[in-house]
């Protein structure tokens, strides 16, 4: 298995970047939109095609399980499809390819462990590289690779002593994806520092990573909460150009860099508060009070005051929320 690299800071040459968010449905550049959800066969994918046709598939192995947190990915280039979910107390992986699926397969949990909260993106970047040719004349190359980046929470008897989990999926262009190309990573062990604190406990809704887009950027992040450190972080996922030892070929390496380190205010509600990232790493915290939705902002700066938004007959609970998630953008 490959490792990847964790700096802090680094300058990588982006040309084009593509960012797919997975959820339990997801719609393609060309008009085609797949859904997922659980029926009597197990978990079913429904395609409805800019065509007209449509088609459906069953994931293998899930008839009458309790399944939950699905996430479907489609590969532009490949048309692969790529599901994970939490079954128990295991996240799972499964492709379709070229008319046939690959497994299901256990990424997280079981043997003692629990897994839960999964979630997946898929990415695919294109970098180009100046090399000198035979010639002497300076040529571009263009390397491009996708990815499916999938976090999830692991722990053993509570949500609380867990720990937020990394794993980069590599996709071949012709769709076949490597689950044990990398090692899974622990996130907060890649953070430059803690602070002391007692903990974070009865906070289940913390325990769910987060992956998003950063517009300034284009790369892909990572947000996670550390229970026992009392921290929110943000890790930047990001990618540089190698040369494979074996085939001589430029390839892609992760890069997991460090984008922001805030600390967690204890006294806050935070058994029911909610989390949102967004715009230049900044987050939005909010929680039900009696009669209100309060919230803060969040960054590496600082914090700022509780402040809050009235609900009744002008404002619903569902526009107040809207108003603060907004916050982020």
């Amino acid at each position: 298995m490959r490792g990847f690299k964790t700096i802090l800071i680094a300058a990588v040459m982006v040309a084009v970047a593509a960012f797919a968010a997975a959820g339990d449905m997801t719609l393609t550049r060309h008009g085609d939109l797949y859904r997922i959800a659980a029926a009597d066969d197990g978990l079913v994918i429904t395609a409805t095609l800019a065509d007209d046709t449509s088609a459906e598939y069953v994931v293998p192995g899930t008839a009458g399980a309790a399944t939950s947190a699905l996430n479907l990915a489609v590969d532009p280039i490949s048309k692969g499809l790529f599901v994970i979910w939490q079954q128990d107390d295991t996240v799972k992986f499964a492709s379709f390819v070229d008319e046939g699926w690959n497994g299901p397969m256990d990424l997280a949990g079981g043997s003692g462990s629990s897994a839960a909260n999964p979630q997946m993106v898929l990415y695919r970047a294109v970098d180009v590289v100046e090399e000198e040719g035979d010639d002497g004349e300076i040529i571009e190359i263009e390397v491009a690779s996708t990815f499916l980046h999938v976090t999830w929470w692991s722990f053993t008897e509570i949500m609380d002593d867990g720990d937020a989990f990394y794993l980069p999926i590599p996709v071949a262009d012709d769709g076949v994806a490597d689950p044990d190309a990398y090692d899974g990573v622990v996130l907060s062990e890649l953070l430059p520092y803690g602070i002391h604190c007692d903990g974070i406990e009865d906070a289940a809704a913390l325990a769910a990573p987060k992956l998003f887009s950063d517009p300034q950027s284009g790369f892909p992040h990572v947000f996670a909460t550390d229970f026992n450190e009392c921290l929110f972080y943000i890790l930047q996922i990001g990618h540089d150009v190698t040369i494979d030892p074996e085939t001589e070929r430029r390839r892609h390496t992760i890069i997991l860099r460090h984008g922001s380190t805030i600390p967690v205010n204890t006294d806050l509600p935070l058994d029911s508060s909610m989390i949102d990232v967004g715009h230049g790493l900044k987050l939005v915290m909010y929680w039900d009070a009696e009669g209100a939705v309060e919230y803060i902002t969040l960054d590496d700066q600082g914090s700022s005051d509780v402040m809050s938004l009235s609900i009744g007959e002008e404002l619903s609970h569902e526009q107040a929320v809207e108003l603060i998630e907004g916050l982020a953008q």
